[in-house]
């Protein structure tokens, strides 16, 4: 019997042996796959964080866009700007206003509506005219 002991042990060892290795590359590609998930799973936590900053940063500037909309709105209210003309600066309401209008030919350096521009202009240039011409569309 001691001889059937003996060849079941080595059959087993052989056998052994032989898944031996196989043994061992799943082991190690096990611990690569858990690696590689725990990798995964430290990017992941940091794009976390970096999307979490980026979001704070955005409620950030909403809040300061909020408080510049509203800064705006009461810099431009018209009640405020008539409590500052008139406490400020001393301003009150005109009982008189009138309009005033005033023609076209009655504006200052107005040619009359005969003479052209080119032929007043002509008369002053002198010699210089040659360079001072401005083009005509036939040209």
């Amino acid at each position: 019997m001691r001889y059937s002991e003996v060849i079941s042990t080595d059959a087993v060892s052989s056998s052994f042996r032989k898944i031996c290795p196989y043994i061992i590359v799943f082991t190690l590609c096990a611990f690569a796959l858990f690696m590689g998930l725990g990798v995964l799973r430290l990017y992941s936590f940091r794009l976390e964080c970096r999307l979490n900053a980026v979001n704070r940063q955005i409620e950030s500037y909403k809040a300061h866009r909020i408080v510049l909309k509203h800064e705006l709105s009461s810099l431009l209210s018209p009640a405020r700007l008539y409590g500052f003309s008139k406490q400020e600066m001393g301003m009150t309401f005109a009982s008189n206003v009138r309009v005033l209008r005033v023609e076209e030919n009655l504006f200052a350096g107005a040619m009359p509506e005969g003479v052209p521009v080119a032929a007043s202009s002509q008369e002053n240039e002198g010699w210089f005219y040659f360079f001072l011409e401005r083009a005509m569309a036939g040209e």
